[in-house]
């Protein structure tokens, strides 16, 4: 079996395939203080937890933005499935192609949902992420990442919301019943699930614009696109393994 992992700033996501099935798909917290064997022994429960042996693994391949802890959490998957990780960059990208910037200047995590469109989808394709950061990667006809935008996530609007304003509480996401809210949660709650959606929707027209029009396919993922997209204008897939699948096939691709 195969094990990928995209760390990210709030969250690790965790998939296992064997052959071109995924067995599993689960995540855990990101901890920028524990060590590799506190990673090993979290990442041990799970697969417990799954049913599945240590010892079923045959690889490994890790997207990360969190620098902090790459090598910890690479050290504590190679301590326990005993085959060598490899790291989404500059020498293993799935043949990631990249029209101005050095691949080198991507983040692994837009690397990995671009390859995984690309392999999934019709061009020319936009990818909404909304996990920590909301990003919106353009990927053109010919399969070359264009380019992105990034916002502050879902999350981080709110807690800078509480935390900035002395009369508004600290609340959690959640899908309001109307736009015009009816008290301070309410009010909240529209303007960062609303607001949000109305800031896709109108960042999406505007990309697909620039990649020339026409028919563009738009892909969502990330932690908090399901209760986002619901309230979207634009047509958007939901593919909640995107960055997994676009591991494995950049894990594929690196054994070819």
């Amino acid at each position: 079996m195969l094990l990928t992992a995209d760390i990210g700033n709030t969250s690790i996501t965790l998939g296992a395939y064997k052959n071109e099935s995924l067995v599993f798909f689960s995540g855990m917290l990101t901890d920028k203080n524990k060590s590799a064997d506190e990673y090993a022994q979290e990442l041990k429960k799970l697969f417990e937890l799954k049913g599945i042996n240590k010892s079923d693994f045959s690889g490994s391949v890790v997207s990360s933005v969190v620098p902090e802890i790459t090598d910890s959490f690479i050290n504590a998957l190679e301590k326990l499935t005993g085959t060598k990780a490899i790291s989404v960059g500059e020498e293993y990208n799935g043949n990631f192609k990249v029209s101005i910037l050095p691949v080198s200047h991507i983040g692994a995590d837009l690397i990995a949902v671009s390859v995984g469109a690309i392999k999934k989808y019709k061009l020319p394709c936009l990818i909404a992420d909304l996990g920590t950061a909301t990003k919106i990667v353009a990927i053109d006809k010919d399969g070359y990442f264009r380019g992105c935008t990034i916002s502050p996530g879902v999350k981080i609007s709110l807690d800078a919301l509480a935390k900035k304003a002395s009369l508004l509480p600290d609340i959690s996401f959640a899908k309001p019943e109307r736009v015009i809210g009816e008290n301070t949660v309410e009010c909240m709650q529209s303007g960062i699930v609303f607001g949000t959606a109305a800031m896709l929707d109108g960042l999406i027209k505007r990309m697909k614009a620039e990649l020339g029009g026409g028919d563009v396919t738009v892909v969502a993922t990330g932690g908090y696109s399901r209760g986002i997209i619901s309230c979207c204008e634009t047509e958007i897939i939901y593919d909640e393994n995107l960055i997994s699948d676009g591991l494995k096939v950049i894990y594929d691709r690196s054994r070819e």
